[in-house]
Protein backbone atom coordinates (compact mmCIF):
# COMPACT_ATOMS: atom_id res chain seq x y z
CA UNK A 1 0.00 0.00 0.00
CA UNK A 2 1.28 3.13 -1.27
CA UNK A 3 2.00 5.69 1.72
CA UNK A 4 -0.11 8.92 1.76
CA UNK A 5 0.24 10.79 4.97
CA UNK A 6 -2.95 12.19 5.13
CA UNK A 7 -4.66 8.49 4.61
CA UNK A 8 -2.41 7.10 7.22
CA UNK A 9 -3.98 9.69 9.98
CA UNK A 10 -7.42 8.99 8.83
CA UNK A 11 -6.86 5.28 9.66
CA UNK A 12 -5.24 6.30 12.54
CA UNK A 13 -8.16 8.44 13.92
CA UNK A 14 -10.43 5.66 12.88
CA UNK A 15 -12.35 7.42 10.56
CA UNK A 16 -11.67 5.26 7.58
CA UNK A 17 -10.49 1.66 6.81
CA UNK A 18 -7.08 0.78 4.72
CA UNK A 19 -9.72 -0.67 2.09
CA UNK A 20 -11.71 2.57 1.97
CA UNK A 21 -7.97 4.40 1.51
CA UNK A 22 -7.22 1.96 -1.73
CA UNK A 23 -10.67 2.13 -3.12
CA UNK A 24 -10.72 6.59 -2.61
CA UNK A 25 -6.71 6.72 -4.28
CA UNK A 26 -8.19 4.41 -7.15
CA UNK A 27 -10.96 6.85 -7.28
CA UNK A 28 -7.94 9.92 -7.02
CA UNK A 29 -6.05 8.69 -10.07
CA UNK A 30 -8.95 8.06 -12.21
CA UNK A 31 -10.72 11.67 -11.51
CA UNK A 32 -7.25 13.15 -11.08
CA UNK A 33 -9.04 14.95 -7.84
CA UNK A 34 -7.18 15.51 -5.08
CA UNK A 35 -7.09 12.19 -1.88
CA UNK A 36 -9.59 14.55 0.37
CA UNK A 37 -12.01 15.39 -2.18
CA UNK A 38 -11.74 11.61 -3.40
CA UNK A 39 -12.57 10.55 0.13
CA UNK A 40 -15.31 13.18 0.91
CA UNK A 41 -17.52 12.17 -2.55
CA UNK A 42 -17.41 8.26 -2.16
CA UNK A 43 -18.73 9.15 1.33
CA UNK A 44 -15.79 8.66 3.68
CA UNK A 45 -15.58 11.36 5.56
CA UNK A 46 -17.22 14.68 5.78
CA UNK A 47 -15.47 18.16 5.28
CA UNK A 48 -15.14 18.08 8.78
CA UNK A 49 -13.29 15.33 9.30
CA UNK A 50 -10.86 16.47 6.72
CA UNK A 51 -9.90 19.65 7.62
CA UNK A 52 -9.28 18.75 11.55
CA UNK A 53 -6.91 16.15 10.13
CA UNK A 54 -5.31 19.10 7.85
CA UNK A 55 -5.22 21.39 10.48
CA UNK A 56 -3.08 18.65 12.86
CA UNK A 57 -0.75 18.18 9.55
CA UNK A 58 0.00 21.92 9.69
CA UNK A 59 -0.17 22.20 13.36
CA UNK A 60 -3.01 24.82 12.64
CA UNK A 61 -6.27 24.97 14.81
CA UNK A 62 -9.46 23.87 12.82
CA UNK A 63 -12.37 25.87 13.69
CA UNK A 64 -16.13 25.20 12.41
CA UNK A 65 -17.69 28.75 11.85
CA UNK A 66 -21.00 27.21 11.44
CA UNK A 67 -21.00 26.60 15.36
CA UNK A 68 -19.84 30.18 16.53
CA UNK A 69 -21.31 33.54 17.42
CA UNK A 70 -18.26 36.26 16.79
CA UNK A 71 -18.44 39.78 18.55
CA UNK A 72 -19.69 42.65 16.24
CA UNK A 73 -16.20 44.43 17.64
CA UNK A 74 -13.88 41.48 16.55
CA UNK A 75 -15.36 41.56 13.07
CA UNK A 76 -14.68 45.58 12.87
CA UNK A 77 -11.05 44.65 13.37
CA UNK A 78 -10.71 44.30 9.50
CA UNK A 79 -12.56 45.47 6.57
CA UNK A 80 -15.17 43.83 4.68
CA UNK A 81 -13.68 44.23 1.53
CA UNK A 82 -10.36 42.87 2.95
CA UNK A 83 -12.20 39.88 4.32
CA UNK A 84 -13.97 39.10 0.62
CA UNK A 85 -10.93 39.45 -0.95
CA UNK A 86 -8.43 37.33 1.12
CA UNK A 87 -11.25 34.84 1.98
CA UNK A 88 -10.66 35.55 6.02
CA UNK A 89 -12.73 36.26 8.77
CA UNK A 90 -11.48 37.75 12.18
CA UNK A 91 -12.48 35.21 15.12
CA UNK A 92 -11.18 36.60 18.57
CA UNK A 93 -8.37 38.48 20.48
CA UNK A 94 -6.38 37.68 22.84
CA UNK A 95 -3.83 40.84 24.10
CA UNK A 96 -2.38 42.08 21.00
CA UNK A 97 -2.86 39.34 19.18
CA UNK A 98 -5.95 38.36 16.68
CA UNK A 99 -7.30 34.71 15.64
CA UNK A 100 -8.08 35.06 12.14
CA UNK A 101 -9.84 32.15 9.90
CA UNK A 102 -8.10 31.30 6.81
CA UNK A 103 -8.62 28.82 3.86
CA UNK A 104 -4.99 29.01 3.43
CA UNK A 105 -3.35 29.25 7.13
CA UNK A 106 0.30 28.92 5.29
CA UNK A 107 -0.55 32.21 2.84
CA UNK A 108 2.25 34.36 4.82
CA UNK A 109 1.93 37.25 2.36
CA UNK A 110 -1.91 36.90 3.14
CA UNK A 111 -0.39 37.06 6.84
CA UNK A 112 1.65 39.73 6.76
CA UNK A 113 -1.01 41.95 4.94
CA UNK A 114 -3.41 41.54 7.75
CA UNK A 115 -0.78 42.45 10.34
CA UNK A 116 0.46 45.61 8.74
CA UNK A 117 -3.18 46.83 7.97
CA UNK A 118 -4.38 46.15 11.89
CA UNK A 119 -0.69 46.56 13.90
CA UNK A 120 -1.67 43.08 15.86
CA UNK A 121 -0.27 39.91 15.83
CA UNK A 122 -2.04 37.63 14.00
CA UNK A 123 -3.00 33.78 14.48
CA UNK A 124 -4.03 31.72 11.60
CA UNK A 125 -6.85 29.08 11.85
CA UNK A 126 -7.95 26.59 9.44
CA UNK A 127 -11.65 27.18 8.05
CA UNK A 128 -13.63 25.44 5.29
CA UNK A 129 -14.26 28.61 2.26
CA UNK A 130 -18.12 27.53 2.47
CA UNK A 131 -18.51 28.20 5.93
CA UNK A 132 -15.56 31.46 5.23
CA UNK A 133 -18.10 32.50 2.90
CA UNK A 134 -21.24 32.19 4.39
CA UNK A 135 -19.37 33.75 7.74
CA UNK A 136 -18.66 36.97 5.77
CA UNK A 137 -22.36 37.11 4.10
CA UNK A 138 -23.91 36.96 7.83
CA UNK A 139 -21.28 39.79 9.69
CA UNK A 140 -20.51 42.17 6.99
CA UNK A 141 -24.64 41.90 6.23
CA UNK A 142 -25.47 45.47 7.53
CA UNK A 143 -25.42 47.83 5.33
CA UNK A 144 -23.57 51.07 5.58
CA UNK A 145 -26.53 53.15 5.76
CA UNK A 146 -28.45 51.05 8.49
CA UNK A 147 -25.27 51.02 10.49
CA UNK A 148 -25.27 55.07 10.65
CA UNK A 149 -29.40 55.31 11.47
CA UNK A 150 -28.57 52.48 14.64
CA UNK A 151 -25.68 54.90 15.77
CA UNK A 152 -27.99 57.94 15.56
CA UNK A 153 -30.54 55.88 17.33
CA UNK A 154 -28.17 54.74 20.01
CA UNK A 155 -26.87 57.84 20.55
CA UNK A 156 -30.13 59.66 20.57
CA UNK A 157 -31.20 57.42 23.33
CA UNK A 158 -28.10 57.31 25.78
CA UNK A 159 -28.37 61.45 25.56
CA UNK A 160 -32.52 60.81 26.12
CA UNK A 161 -32.00 58.41 29.15
CA UNK A 162 -33.74 55.78 27.03
CA UNK A 163 -33.10 51.90 27.01
CA UNK A 164 -35.90 50.95 25.03
CA UNK A 165 -38.94 50.43 27.74
CA UNK A 166 -42.20 49.23 26.10
CA UNK A 167 -43.37 52.95 27.13
CA UNK A 168 -41.58 54.76 25.13
CA UNK A 169 -41.52 52.02 22.33
CA UNK A 170 -44.49 53.94 20.70
CA UNK A 171 -43.27 56.95 20.62
CA UNK A 172 -40.10 55.51 19.22
CA UNK A 173 -41.50 53.62 16.64
CA UNK A 174 -42.77 56.90 14.87
CA UNK A 175 -38.98 58.21 14.99
CA UNK A 176 -37.62 58.62 11.13
CA UNK A 177 -34.58 56.25 11.97
CA UNK A 178 -36.60 53.42 13.14
CA UNK A 179 -39.59 53.46 10.05
CA UNK A 180 -36.25 52.79 7.43
CA UNK A 181 -34.61 50.53 9.75
CA UNK A 182 -37.97 48.37 9.78
CA UNK A 183 -38.42 49.70 5.63
CA UNK A 184 -34.58 48.00 4.82
CA UNK A 185 -35.44 44.53 6.77
CA UNK A 186 -38.08 44.27 5.21
CA UNK A 187 -36.91 45.74 1.24
CA UNK A 188 -33.94 43.82 2.10
CA UNK A 189 -35.84 39.82 2.47
CA UNK A 190 -37.62 41.20 -0.71
CA UNK A 191 -34.60 41.73 -2.41
CA UNK A 192 -32.99 38.57 -1.48
CA UNK A 193 -36.25 36.51 -2.66
CA UNK A 194 -37.22 35.53 0.95
CA UNK A 195 -40.19 33.68 1.85
CA UNK A 196 -40.38 34.22 6.06
CA UNK A 197 -38.70 37.11 7.61
CA UNK A 198 -38.17 36.24 12.00
CA UNK A 199 -37.36 38.62 14.46
CA UNK A 200 -36.90 37.66 17.38
CA UNK A 201 -35.98 38.98 21.17
CA UNK A 202 -33.73 37.37 23.88
CA UNK A 203 -32.60 38.39 27.29
CA UNK A 204 -30.22 41.23 25.99
CA UNK A 205 -30.06 40.68 22.16
CA UNK A 206 -32.63 40.36 19.17
CA UNK A 207 -32.01 38.40 16.23
CA UNK A 208 -33.14 38.63 12.38
CA UNK A 209 -33.57 35.67 10.11
CA UNK A 210 -34.44 35.30 6.86
CA UNK A 211 -35.67 32.23 5.38
CA UNK A 212 -34.04 31.76 2.02
CA UNK A 213 -34.37 28.37 -0.10
CA UNK A 214 -36.09 26.81 2.62
CA UNK A 215 -33.27 27.31 4.91
CA UNK A 216 -33.02 29.82 7.78
CA UNK A 217 -29.92 32.57 7.87
CA UNK A 218 -29.41 35.03 10.55
CA UNK A 219 -28.07 38.28 9.26
CA UNK A 220 -26.96 41.12 11.37
CA UNK A 221 -29.80 43.02 13.60
CA UNK A 222 -29.87 46.65 15.21
CA UNK A 223 -29.10 46.73 18.74
CA UNK A 224 -31.71 45.50 21.58
CA UNK A 225 -32.49 48.95 22.52
CA UNK A 226 -34.45 49.46 19.35
CA UNK A 227 -36.66 46.13 19.65
CA UNK A 228 -39.55 47.75 21.13
CA UNK A 229 -39.75 50.27 18.43
CA UNK A 230 -39.53 48.20 15.81
CA UNK A 231 -42.03 45.76 17.53
CA UNK A 232 -44.74 49.03 17.73
CA UNK A 233 -44.05 49.85 13.94
CA UNK A 234 -44.56 46.68 12.43
CA UNK A 235 -47.62 47.00 14.88
CA UNK A 236 -48.95 50.46 13.37
CA UNK A 237 -47.63 49.04 9.47
CA UNK A 238 -50.22 46.13 10.51
CA UNK A 239 -52.69 47.84 12.08
CA UNK A 240 -52.51 46.17 15.33
CA UNK A 241 -52.96 47.24 19.12
CA UNK A 242 -49.76 48.34 19.73
CA UNK A 243 -50.62 48.41 23.90
CA UNK A 244 -51.36 44.30 23.57
CA UNK A 245 -48.68 42.52 24.57
CA UNK A 246 -49.87 39.59 26.47
CA UNK A 247 -52.00 37.91 23.39
CA UNK A 248 -50.96 36.78 20.02
CA UNK A 249 -52.00 39.19 16.97
CA UNK A 250 -52.38 38.55 13.23
CA UNK A 251 -52.22 41.05 10.74
CA UNK A 252 -51.21 42.00 7.26
CA UNK A 253 -49.10 44.74 5.57
CA UNK A 254 -49.00 45.66 1.51
CA UNK A 255 -45.74 47.81 0.88
CA UNK A 256 -44.52 48.92 -2.15
CA UNK A 257 -40.59 47.45 -2.89
CA UNK A 258 -39.06 48.53 -6.04
CA UNK A 259 -41.84 49.44 -8.06
CA UNK A 260 -44.49 46.55 -7.12
CA UNK A 261 -46.76 45.83 -4.29
CA UNK A 262 -45.71 43.38 -2.02
CA UNK A 263 -47.59 41.71 0.44
CA UNK A 264 -46.74 40.60 4.27
CA UNK A 265 -48.73 38.26 6.57
CA UNK A 266 -47.87 39.54 9.86
CA UNK A 267 -48.12 36.94 13.05
CA UNK A 268 -46.96 38.47 16.39
CA UNK A 269 -46.74 35.72 19.42
CA UNK A 270 -45.53 37.05 22.94
CA UNK A 271 -42.36 34.49 24.81
CA UNK A 272 -40.40 35.00 27.37
CA UNK A 273 -38.00 38.17 26.65
CA UNK A 274 -40.45 40.35 24.97
CA UNK A 275 -42.98 39.36 21.42
CA UNK A 276 -41.65 37.19 18.49
CA UNK A 277 -42.61 38.32 15.28
CA UNK A 278 -42.98 36.44 11.92
CA UNK A 279 -43.45 38.05 8.41
CA UNK A 280 -44.47 35.42 5.44
CA UNK A 281 -43.24 37.43 2.53
CA UNK A 282 -45.67 37.22 -0.34
CA UNK A 283 -44.45 38.48 -3.20
CA UNK A 284 -46.18 37.95 -6.76
CA UNK A 285 -44.08 39.63 -8.52
CA UNK A 286 -41.42 37.45 -7.62
CA UNK A 287 -43.11 34.42 -8.27
CA UNK A 288 -43.20 32.01 -11.38
CA UNK A 289 -46.12 30.89 -12.67
CA UNK A 290 -44.67 28.95 -15.47
CA UNK A 291 -44.60 25.25 -14.74
CA UNK A 292 -42.00 24.19 -16.89
CA UNK A 293 -39.51 26.92 -14.98
CA UNK A 294 -41.26 25.46 -11.65
CA UNK A 295 -39.06 22.45 -12.84
CA UNK A 296 -41.67 20.40 -14.54
CA UNK A 297 -40.09 18.47 -17.71
CA UNK A 298 -41.14 15.79 -19.86
CA UNK A 299 -43.84 13.42 -19.67
CA UNK A 300 -45.32 14.90 -15.95
CA UNK A 301 -45.61 18.42 -17.74
CA UNK A 302 -47.73 16.18 -20.46
CA UNK A 303 -49.96 14.30 -17.62
CA UNK A 304 -50.39 17.71 -15.63
CA UNK A 305 -51.71 19.95 -18.64
CA UNK A 306 -53.99 17.01 -19.92
CA UNK A 307 -55.12 17.08 -16.21
CA UNK A 308 -55.92 20.85 -16.13
CA UNK A 309 -57.32 20.73 -19.81
CA UNK A 310 -60.38 18.51 -18.38
CA UNK A 311 -63.98 19.78 -18.84
CA UNK A 312 -64.69 18.35 -15.33
CA UNK A 313 -63.23 16.14 -12.72
CA UNK A 314 -60.96 16.81 -9.46
CA UNK A 315 -56.89 17.62 -9.05
CA UNK A 316 -55.79 17.30 -5.84
CA UNK A 317 -52.12 18.34 -4.58
CA UNK A 318 -50.40 17.05 -1.96
CA UNK A 319 -47.31 17.77 0.16
CA UNK A 320 -46.07 19.79 3.54
CA UNK A 321 -46.54 23.46 4.56
CA UNK A 322 -44.16 25.13 2.56
CA UNK A 323 -44.00 22.73 -0.92
CA UNK A 324 -45.11 25.21 -3.33
CA UNK A 325 -48.65 23.64 -3.80
CA UNK A 326 -50.20 26.97 -3.95
CA UNK A 327 -47.36 28.22 -6.36
CA UNK A 328 -48.41 25.55 -8.56
CA UNK A 329 -52.22 25.89 -8.11
CA UNK A 330 -51.84 29.37 -9.35
CA UNK A 331 -49.62 28.24 -12.19
CA UNK A 332 -52.27 25.46 -13.25
CA UNK A 333 -54.98 28.56 -13.49
CA UNK A 334 -52.71 31.06 -15.08
CA UNK A 335 -52.19 28.37 -17.76
CA UNK A 336 -55.72 27.76 -18.68
CA UNK A 337 -57.80 31.46 -17.47
CA UNK A 338 -59.65 32.32 -19.71
CA UNK A 339 -61.84 35.15 -20.23
CA UNK A 340 -65.05 32.36 -21.23
CA UNK A 341 -64.69 31.06 -17.87
CA UNK A 342 -65.82 31.63 -14.75
CA UNK A 343 -63.02 30.57 -11.72
CA UNK A 344 -63.55 31.35 -8.19
CA UNK A 345 -61.17 30.50 -5.44
CA UNK A 346 -61.46 29.76 -1.44
CA UNK A 347 -58.73 30.57 0.47
CA UNK A 348 -57.08 30.80 3.84
CA UNK A 349 -55.48 33.87 3.27
CA UNK A 350 -55.83 35.09 -0.75
CA UNK A 351 -51.62 35.06 -1.26
CA UNK A 352 -51.90 36.16 -3.99
CA UNK A 353 -54.25 38.34 -6.27
CA UNK A 354 -55.10 37.61 -9.60
CA UNK A 355 -56.76 39.55 -12.26
CA UNK A 356 -60.12 38.37 -13.63
CA UNK A 357 -60.61 35.44 -10.96
CA UNK A 358 -63.11 35.76 -7.92
CA UNK A 359 -61.25 35.08 -4.75
CA UNK A 360 -62.82 34.79 -1.04
CA UNK A 361 -60.70 34.35 2.07
CA UNK A 362 -62.11 32.66 4.46
CA UNK A 363 -62.76 33.94 8.30
CA UNK A 364 -63.77 31.52 10.42
CA UNK A 365 -64.65 33.48 13.23
CA UNK A 366 -67.41 35.01 11.51
CA UNK A 367 -68.41 31.37 10.06
CA UNK A 368 -67.23 32.39 6.42
CA UNK A 369 -65.89 28.44 6.77
CA UNK A 370 -64.29 26.73 2.77
CA UNK A 371 -67.69 24.28 3.28
CA UNK A 372 -69.75 27.39 3.00
CA UNK A 373 -67.97 29.09 0.38
CA UNK A 374 -68.25 26.32 -1.19
CA UNK A 375 -71.89 25.95 -1.51
CA UNK A 376 -72.06 29.27 -2.33
CA UNK A 377 -70.04 29.09 -4.92
CA UNK A 378 -72.06 26.36 -6.65
CA UNK A 379 -75.00 28.96 -6.95
CA UNK A 380 -72.25 31.46 -9.35
CA UNK A 381 -72.09 29.53 -12.09
CA UNK A 382 -68.39 28.58 -11.78
CA UNK A 383 -67.04 26.63 -14.25
CA UNK A 384 -63.87 26.47 -12.54
CA UNK A 385 -63.06 26.31 -8.32
CA UNK A 386 -59.65 26.25 -6.72
CA UNK A 387 -60.27 25.27 -2.99
CA UNK A 388 -57.34 26.37 -0.56
CA UNK A 389 -57.18 23.11 1.04
CA UNK A 390 -58.98 20.14 2.08
CA UNK A 391 -59.73 19.78 5.71
CA UNK A 392 -62.57 17.82 6.55
CA UNK A 393 -65.56 15.50 5.39
CA UNK A 394 -67.65 18.27 4.68
CA UNK A 395 -65.37 20.04 2.33
CA UNK A 396 -64.43 17.07 0.85
CA UNK A 397 -67.97 15.99 0.14
CA UNK A 398 -68.90 18.85 -1.49
CA UNK A 399 -65.90 19.02 -3.59
CA UNK A 400 -66.41 15.51 -4.78
CA UNK A 401 -70.20 16.46 -5.73
CA UNK A 402 -69.00 19.86 -8.08
CA UNK A 403 -66.67 17.94 -9.71
CA UNK A 404 -69.15 15.01 -10.47
CA UNK A 405 -71.69 17.66 -11.41
CA UNK A 406 -69.46 19.32 -14.57
CA UNK A 407 -67.06 21.43 -12.74
CA UNK A 408 -63.18 21.48 -12.30
CA UNK A 409 -61.78 21.36 -8.88
CA UNK A 410 -58.61 22.30 -7.60
CA UNK A 411 -57.45 21.45 -4.06
CA UNK A 412 -54.65 20.84 -1.84
CA UNK A 413 -54.47 17.85 1.19
CA UNK A 414 -51.87 17.00 3.76
CA UNK A 415 -50.50 13.36 2.62
CA UNK A 416 -46.76 12.38 2.64
CA UNK A 417 -47.49 11.04 -1.46
CA UNK A 418 -49.58 10.66 -3.92
CA UNK A 419 -50.87 7.05 -3.33
CA UNK A 420 -51.49 8.40 0.42
CA UNK A 421 -54.15 10.83 -0.63
CA UNK A 422 -56.62 8.45 -1.96
CA UNK A 423 -56.77 6.37 1.26
CA UNK A 424 -56.64 9.91 3.46
CA UNK A 425 -60.15 10.72 1.23
CA UNK A 426 -61.42 7.28 2.16
CA UNK A 427 -60.64 7.61 5.58
CA UNK A 428 -62.50 11.49 5.90
CA UNK A 429 -65.52 9.55 4.85
CA UNK A 430 -65.09 9.08 0.83
CA UNK A 431 -67.14 5.98 -0.57
CA UNK A 432 -64.31 4.87 -3.02
CA UNK A 433 -66.65 4.98 -5.85
CA UNK A 434 -66.70 8.65 -5.63
CA UNK A 435 -63.87 8.74 -5.66
CA UNK A 436 -63.35 6.72 -8.69
CA UNK A 437 -65.34 8.67 -10.44
CA UNK A 438 -64.42 12.25 -9.96
CA UNK A 439 -60.50 12.12 -9.35
CA UNK A 440 -58.36 12.71 -12.70
CA UNK A 441 -54.97 13.30 -11.11
CA UNK A 442 -53.16 13.48 -7.79
CA UNK A 443 -49.62 14.90 -7.43
CA UNK A 444 -47.12 14.88 -4.65
CA UNK A 445 -44.50 17.92 -4.65
CA UNK A 446 -41.59 18.93 -2.78
CA UNK A 447 -39.23 22.28 -3.29
CA UNK A 448 -35.20 21.06 -3.18
CA UNK A 449 -32.58 23.82 -3.56
CA UNK A 450 -30.96 24.37 -7.17
CA UNK A 451 -27.19 23.75 -6.92
CA UNK A 452 -24.94 27.08 -7.10
CA UNK A 453 -24.17 27.04 -10.47
CA UNK A 454 -20.84 29.13 -9.59
CA UNK A 455 -19.36 26.76 -7.09
CA UNK A 456 -21.14 23.31 -8.35
CA UNK A 457 -18.56 20.62 -9.51
CA UNK A 458 -19.38 17.17 -11.00
CA UNK A 459 -18.04 13.88 -9.63
CA UNK A 460 -18.69 10.03 -10.52
CA UNK A 461 -20.46 8.90 -7.61
CA UNK A 462 -18.54 5.19 -8.38
CA UNK A 463 -19.19 3.48 -5.49
CA UNK A 464 -21.49 0.64 -6.06
CA UNK A 465 -22.62 0.53 -2.13
CA UNK A 466 -24.07 4.33 -2.42
CA UNK A 467 -26.09 3.31 -5.33
CA UNK A 468 -27.15 0.14 -3.28
CA UNK A 469 -28.03 2.23 -0.26
CA UNK A 470 -29.76 4.77 -2.15
CA UNK A 471 -31.79 2.11 -4.16
CA UNK A 472 -31.57 3.34 -7.60
CA UNK A 473 -30.76 2.23 -10.81
CA UNK A 474 -28.42 4.52 -13.10
CA UNK A 475 -29.15 3.74 -16.23
CA UNK A 476 -26.85 6.05 -18.06
CA UNK A 477 -23.18 4.85 -18.25
CA UNK A 478 -20.58 6.62 -16.45
CA UNK A 479 -23.30 9.07 -14.82
CA UNK A 480 -22.25 12.34 -13.55
CA UNK A 481 -23.54 14.23 -9.97
CA UNK A 482 -22.71 17.34 -8.49
CA UNK A 483 -21.58 18.54 -5.26
CA UNK A 484 -21.21 22.39 -3.62
CA UNK A 485 -18.62 24.35 -2.42
CA UNK A 486 -20.05 27.77 -1.47
CA UNK A 487 -19.18 30.99 -2.55
CA UNK A 488 -19.75 34.35 -2.42
CA UNK A 489 -22.51 34.89 -4.71
CA UNK A 490 -24.41 32.09 -3.38
CA UNK A 491 -23.67 33.49 0.53
CA UNK A 492 -21.83 30.44 0.91
CA UNK A 493 -24.59 28.18 1.17
CA UNK A 494 -23.75 26.18 -2.13
CA UNK A 495 -27.52 26.71 -3.20
CA UNK A 496 -29.27 29.15 -5.01
CA UNK A 497 -33.34 29.21 -5.56
CA UNK A 498 -35.52 26.09 -5.84
CA UNK A 499 -37.24 23.49 -7.82
CA UNK A 500 -39.84 21.64 -7.43
CA UNK A 501 -39.86 17.67 -7.61
CA UNK A 502 -43.25 15.58 -8.64
CA UNK A 503 -44.86 12.73 -8.00
CA UNK A 504 -47.90 12.18 -10.42
CA UNK A 505 -50.65 9.57 -10.30
CA UNK A 506 -52.72 9.43 -13.08
CA UNK A 507 -56.40 7.18 -12.47
CA UNK A 508 -56.49 4.43 -14.26
CA UNK A 509 -58.24 1.23 -15.11
CA UNK A 510 -55.95 -0.95 -12.68
CA UNK A 511 -55.51 1.93 -9.89
CA UNK A 512 -59.76 2.39 -9.73
CA UNK A 513 -60.13 -1.33 -9.58
CA UNK A 514 -57.76 -1.50 -6.77
CA UNK A 515 -58.96 2.01 -4.73
CA UNK A 516 -62.90 0.09 -4.75
CA UNK A 517 -61.34 -2.81 -3.02
CA UNK A 518 -59.95 -0.18 -0.29
CA UNK A 519 -55.83 -1.01 -1.59
CA UNK A 520 -52.98 0.38 1.30
CA UNK A 521 -51.02 2.75 0.25
CA UNK A 522 -48.14 0.78 -0.43
CA UNK A 523 -50.23 -1.40 -3.07
CA UNK A 524 -51.50 2.03 -5.06
CA UNK A 525 -48.07 2.90 -5.27
CA UNK A 526 -46.86 -0.57 -6.64
CA UNK A 527 -49.26 0.02 -9.54
CA UNK A 528 -49.13 3.42 -10.14
CA UNK A 529 -45.35 2.91 -10.69
CA UNK A 530 -45.98 -0.18 -12.77
CA UNK A 531 -48.33 2.51 -15.16
CA UNK A 532 -45.92 5.28 -15.37
CA UNK A 533 -45.37 7.12 -12.28
CA UNK A 534 -41.90 8.43 -11.08
CA UNK A 535 -41.68 8.92 -7.31
CA UNK A 536 -40.17 12.11 -5.44
CA UNK A 537 -37.01 9.92 -5.24
CA UNK A 538 -36.58 9.57 -8.89
CA UNK A 539 -37.87 12.77 -10.08
CA UNK A 540 -35.52 14.46 -7.62
CA UNK A 541 -32.66 12.05 -8.93
CA UNK A 542 -33.58 12.65 -12.39
CA UNK A 543 -33.09 16.59 -11.63
CA UNK A 544 -29.07 16.40 -9.49
CA UNK A 545 -27.75 14.21 -12.82
CA UNK A 546 -29.06 17.33 -14.80
CA UNK A 547 -27.15 19.32 -12.39
CA UNK A 548 -29.98 21.22 -10.73
CA UNK A 549 -29.38 19.62 -7.69
CA UNK A 550 -27.34 17.11 -5.16
CA UNK A 551 -27.88 14.12 -4.08
CA UNK A 552 -27.51 14.69 -0.57
CA UNK A 553 -30.37 17.67 -1.13
CA UNK A 554 -32.72 14.66 -2.44
CA UNK A 555 -32.09 12.58 0.40
CA UNK A 556 -32.95 14.98 2.39
CA UNK A 557 -36.26 15.75 1.07
CA UNK A 558 -37.48 13.19 -0.33
CA UNK A 559 -35.82 10.12 1.44
CA UNK A 560 -34.40 7.11 -0.53
CA UNK A 561 -35.71 4.55 -2.79
CA UNK A 562 -36.60 2.63 -0.01
CA UNK A 563 -38.47 4.78 1.86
Amino acid sequence: MDKHPLGEMLIQEKLITPAQLEKAIAEQKASNKRLGHALIDLGYITEDDLLKILGKQLDTPYINLNDVIIDPEIIKLIPEDICRRYKILPYSQEDNSVYVAMIDPLDFRVINDIKFLIHKEIKPMLASEKALAKSISRYYGLTDEMRDMVKQIDNQLLDDGQTGESEKASEASDDAHIIKIVDLVIINAVKERVTDIHIEPFEKTMRIRYRKDGVLHEVPAPPFSLYPAMVSRIKIMSRLDIAETRLPQDGRITKKVTGRDVDFRVSIVPNQFGERIVLRVLDRGATILDLEKLGMQGSDLDKFNDAINKPYGMILISGPTGSGKTTTLYAALNKIYSTGDNILTIEDPIEYSFFGIGQVEVKEEIGLTFARVLKSFLRHDPDIILLGEMRDFETADISVRAALTGHLVFSTIHTNDAPSTVTRLIDMGIEPFLINSCIVMVMSQRLVRKACEHCREDYMMSADEQLAALGVIIKKEGAKFYKTKGCEICGGSGFRGRLAIYEIMVMDGELKNMIAKRAEPHELKAAAMKNGMRTLFQAGIDQALKGMTTVDEIIKIAGTANQ
